[in-house]
């Protein structure tokens, strides 16, 4: 069997030679050129991208619910890639909550996040990404003030293939928090405080992208929430958000992209978000 593979590969060879392959010195310079291009995928709006990168990134986003408004900004990417298949990343928010009933408005700052990313797959000739990595969420924010509190770990996955002016990324996560929900107090003396159950629940979006002209692409995320702790009365519904966007690159090096997140099912944390990012690439 060794001896026929052998003659087929050598068949295969002469008919390539006879056919005008390249010679091996162009070659190996196409494999160079291909080894030292990059997997380029456009930016999302709340899909986690595959590619790790070098970047510094600011975001402001304001959502309305039946209970509030609420504001957010801050780093969403302090991101640092030493190499091309991984890349360490620090999130910094800040919140502000404005309650529709007469309790007042909080802000400060919100729970800091560490993502660890790992690509171990990176196709440039495909335009094809595959990482893997974990998220951690650190109990910064005040828990008590509801803008955070919780100390949590999220495993994820993200995919993204390029497909000439199209382009597909993908990412899905399974968060679970780690330290006990702070017991709310009763509201009246003699029954006992509840403690609420620690927090899980997944997360999937899909991202298609369109980009017509180099510095300009439309987006469109079709984003999922499904809460899974007992205590939630959205628990086990999927909640399904659509988020169109645009993102444009006004110079070389950043992208400004923004969409509004609308939810399709009456299963709903929010009634919309507007988002609005800021990018700076190095």
């Amino acid at each position: 069997m060794m001896i026929n593979g052998a003659r087929s590969v050598a068949v295969v060879s002469l008919v390539l030679l006879i056919l005008g392959a390249p010679p091996p010195a162009l070659a190996d310079q196409k494999a160079d050129k291909a080894e030292t291009e990059e997997v380029s995928l456009p930016p999302t709006l709340i899909t986690e991208g595959a590619t790790p990168a070098t970047e510094v990134e600011g975001i402001f986003t304001m959502s309305r619910s039946s209970t509030e408004t609420a504001y957010g900004f801050g780093l969403s990417s302090l991101q640092y890639a030493p190499v091309p298949s991984f890349g360490i990343k620090l999130v910094v928010p800040v919140a502000v909550r404005d309650p529709r009933d007469s309790e007042p408005t909080v802000a400060g700052i919100g729970d800091v996040g560490v993502m660890l990313k790992y690509a171990p797959l990176l196709l440039p000739a495909q335009q094809f990404a595959l990482a893997g990595g974990v998220a951690l969420t650190f109990p910064t924010g005040s828990e008590r003030r509801e803008l955070g509190g919780q100390f949590a770990v999220a495993p994820f996955l993200a995919a993204g293939k390029g497909l000439g002016p199209f382009s597909l990324q993908a990412d899905v996560a399974y968060r679970w928090q780690l330290n006990r929900p702070r017991a709310i107090e009763p509201e009246e003396e003699g029954e006992e405080a509840v403690r609420p159950h620690k927090e899980h629940g997944v997360t999937a979006n899909l991202t298609a992208t369109y980009s017509p002209l180099k510095w300009l692409d439309v987006l469109l995320e079709l984003n999922s929430v499904t809460v899974l702790h007992r205590d939630d009365p959205l628990r086990e519904r999927v909640q399904l958000y659509l988020t169109p966007g645009l993102s444009v690159e006004p110079a070389e090096g950043w992208n400004l992209r923004a969409g509004i997140h609308l939810p399709v099912t009456s299963a709903r944390e929010v009634d919309y978000s507007l988002i609005v990012i800021l990018t700076k690439g190095f």
